[in-house]
């Protein structure tokens, strides 16, 4: 009886595995839209209407705004000589307007949702709009400028008045390169990455002045960048050696670093899921939140160097867009649904 109870015992052991081995993994790709027109040139963040089933994302080098549809990604549309360097995007619902940072043209352009290649305004910038984050409850548009593009040493946040269409105030970073701005709405700062400096700078929206900028030395050409309000946290990518830093969003404490793919450039907190998505040049990190202190990676996929993404909550879906070359032989975008 002994000999059959240690057989069975060894036999179930060796089963456990096979089975962890069959559980679902968080992401798999699902479908991919050819872009063949779109022959090379880095993407620039996407843009979602849901209301009217859209996704939206800017081709930097090819100069336009490419248009899908939701959820399954079919590409209906290619806006050109509207835009000359389209940078970060954002959508106004209320208004179906499409909001682009242009650093070719040194402005925000701001068009009409219903037919893009009608402008209905340009607010005139400091060069190299590039980074940006909007606020829909109070109708203003950040967007990191001048710097390095403008020949100084500090930049700006510059809000936008979306109900007047002109510059309300600017607050100057001392930094050269802004590269990615976060909007804690319940907090009412932001978050800028200063990519020249390996710092973070936190503004303070009502006295329109940075409340600290914060150091450490695990940030290094910090450029991604998301946050988990409910729990403080705010997560940072640097890009080469890739890794994601977990830095408390009241203080910048840091506690935890992890290794990631090298030059991210997009990632998203999956409140629901407890998971951060990270695009990369290397491609796609599924990390797992254990406690606001503790994570690890899920996952990790290919997505021929595809660094711009987002992730649509309701759709349960993440959209990778990627250009042509090195591991892509044509421009696409890849769908992945989550689990």
């Amino acid at each position: 009886m002994t000999k059959l109870l240690l057989t069975t015992v060894a036999l179930f052991s060796l089963s456990v595995p096979s089975i962890h081995g069959q559980a679902k993994e968080p992401l798999h790709l699902v479908s991919t839209t050819r872009l063949p027109e779109i022959t090379g040139g880095d993407f620039d963040h996407f843009a979602v209407d849901l209301k009217h089933h859209r996704l939206y994302v800017v081709a930097e080098v090819y100069a336009s705004i490419e248009v899908f549809s939701l959820p399954d990604g079919k590409h209906l549309d290619s806006i050109r000589d509207v835009v000359k360097s389209p940078r970060k995007i954002a959508f106004v619902p209320d208004k179906q307007e499409l909001l682009v940072a242009d650093a070719g043209n040194a402005s925000c352009e701001i068009l009409d949702a219903n037919d893009l290649r009608h402008r209905i305004t340009s607010v005139p910038l400091e060069p190299g709009p590039d980074a940006g984050a909007y606020d829909p409850r109070s109708h203003i548009f950040y967007v990191g400028n001048g710097g390095r593009a403008a020949h100084q040493d500090h930049s700006y946040v510059t809000a936008i008045s979306i109900d007047t269409n002109k510059v309300l105030d600017r607050v100057e970073i001392p930094a050269a390169t802004i590269k990615t701005i976060v909007l804690d709405p319940r907090g009412h700062r932001i978050y800028a990455t200063m990519r020249d400096k390996n710092q973070v700078a936190v503004v303070d929206l009502a006295r329109k002045s940075v409340e600290a900028v914060w150091s450490n030395p695990a940030l290094h050409t910090d450029s991604a960048m998301t946050t988990d309000l409910e729990h403080h946290r705010l997560f940072v990518g640097n890009r080469s050696p890739g890794s994601l830093l977990v830095m408390n969003a009241d203080t910048g404490s840091a506690s935890m670093t992890l290794p990631i793919g090298d030059v991210s450039d997009d990632m998203t907190f999956d409140s629901k899921h407890r998971r951060v998505y990270i695009s990369s040049a290397d491609g796609l990190d599924v990390i797992g939140q254990d406690d606001p202190d503790h994570y690890r990676l899920l996952q990790h996929l290919d997505t021929l160097g595809g660094k711009t993404s987002i992730y649509i909550p309701s759709l349960k879906r993440l959209y990778v867009v990627h250009t042509k070359g090195g591991p892509a032989p044509e421009a696409g975008l890849q769908i992945f649904a989550v689990e």
